[in-house]
């Protein structure tokens, strides 16, 4: 089994989520109930995925990912993704999804930035 925590925190209409451990086939349904509530919500306008603390990433986080991203997009409401680590980020690069997402690089306090 997999160690994770999905983190998040909503304010003024942007919802953060803090992914780390492992975002797999075993882990990944916890994180789209997650996602879900706030796909859910239309006061949520915003979402920023924060992938710094997670160490690996399969295609079943990557496809969760581009859902997301697929579902905000058709409601005019974004996703933007603050950089994981090299390991984590490499996953992204070799599926191509380097300029279909809108990655950021997050600060060094661990708060990275949220869109307003």
């Amino acid at each position: 089994m997999s160690e994770h925590a999905f983190d998040v925190e909503v304010a003024d209409g942007t919802a953060l989520v803090r992914a780390s451990g492992e975002l797999d086939l075993s882990t990944g349904p916890v994180l789209e109930r997650a996602i879900g509530g706030l796909l859910d919500d239309p006061t949520v306008r915003a979402i920023t995925l924060d992938l710094r603390p997670l160490r690996f990433i399969d295609s079943t986080g990557l496809r969760i990912v581009i859902a997301t991203d697929r579902h905000l997009r058709a409601e005019d409401r974004r996703l933007q993704v603050i950089k994981g680590p090299p390991s984590v980020h490499r996953v992204f690069e070799l599926a191509l999804l380097e300029e279909r997402l809108s990655f950021v690089d997050g600060d060094d306090t661990g708060d990275g930035p949220v869109p307003r």
